[in-house]
């Protein structure tokens, strides 16, 4: 479970309205104290759903009730409502635009990646790896998404996770150094797998001989990584094998037939917003 502090919900509903939402304002909205209404959002496509429990949240902060919500890592149909709310007509106005981007943005975003998981699964039973590679600031909530899809994180972070790139090795003697760097490193960090990125063939089976658990290939096309693993898989047979970049919904599916052990991507961060629905209208008195 990715835990969000209400300071952070909090911040999401001070950066929309900061100080008073002005259009309900000046149509007295603050004054109907005893008119209590009803936010319903929903569904214009199957959707899997994410952050449904934040978005109820933001309203919970602002004085209302959570009446209905369908949790994250869901799939809906059309027409299905995912979140409705009773409350203050001023709160609901206040809460509506800062729950409706969060949600359209990261059910898209889970929406797509349970569409690639699934074409994966069609073909390989190998996990979908989504990178670090997102807008800053936005882990968390992406995170969550991107479980909510069905995915794995790839690397949460620098801090927990050993991949060598050529940049490293451009600075400490090119790859004739990953023997000792790879063994100095294994000494170091001994409950820990590295993972060295290689552009080729010989690069691979350079860094599988130097030790390392596992190699990554960076935008190798399918064609061409599928002999690549056979052969690294029967000189190696405990190398760890992962493709990654540019992988989409169009050849994912060729990737997942190569014989890699991943497929890492950070595609499903561009996803298109979900197409959401949001009706606001007034209870009985």
């Amino acid at each position: 479970m990715i835990f969000f502090t209400t300071q952070e919900v909090e911040a999401w509903i001070n950066e929309d309205a900061p100080m008073v939402d002005l259009t309900s304002h000046l149509l007295g909205l603050h004054r109907l104290h005893h008119q209590l209404g009803m936010l319903q959002v929903q569904t214009r496509h199957p959707t899997r759903v994410a952050l449904t429990e934040e978005a109820g949240r933001i309203f919970e902060i602002l004085g209302c009730q959570v009446t209905q919500l369908t949790a994250s890592g869901q799939d809906v149909p059309t027409q299905t409502s995912i979140l409705t709310v009773e409350g203050p007509a001023e709160a609901l106005h206040r809460g509506w635009k800062v729950a409706m981007n969060l949600l359209e943005y990261f059910c898209g975003v889970a929406t797509l990646t349970a569409e690639m998981v699934k074409k994966v699964e069609e073909k390989s039973s190998i996990p979908l790896l989504v990178t670090r590679k997102h807008q800053p600031g936005l882990k968390k909530p992406l995170l969550k998404a991107i479980l909510a899809g069905g995915a794995v994180p790839h690397r949460l972070g620098l801090s927990e996770s050993i991949l060598i790139f050529e940049n490293h090795l451009n600075l400490l003697g090119g790859r004739k150094a990953l023997p000792e760097l790879i063994e100095n490193m294994q000494a170091a960090a001994c409950e820990q797998k590295i993972t060295v990125e290689c552009d080729d063939l010989e690069q691979a089976i350079q860094a599988a001989q130097a030790g390392t658990d596992a190699v990554q290939f960076d935008k190798v096309p399918p064609d061409q990584l599928t002999p690549w693993c056979a052969d690294l898989k029967a000189r190696f047979p405990g190398l760890i094998v992962l493709s990654a970049g540019g992988v989409g919904p169009k050849n994912v599916q060729d990737y997942a037939r190569t014989g890699v052990d991943g497929i890492v991507l950070s595609s499903v961060f561009h996803a298109k917003p979900a197409d959401l629905g949001v009706t606001i209208q007034s209870l009985p008195a």
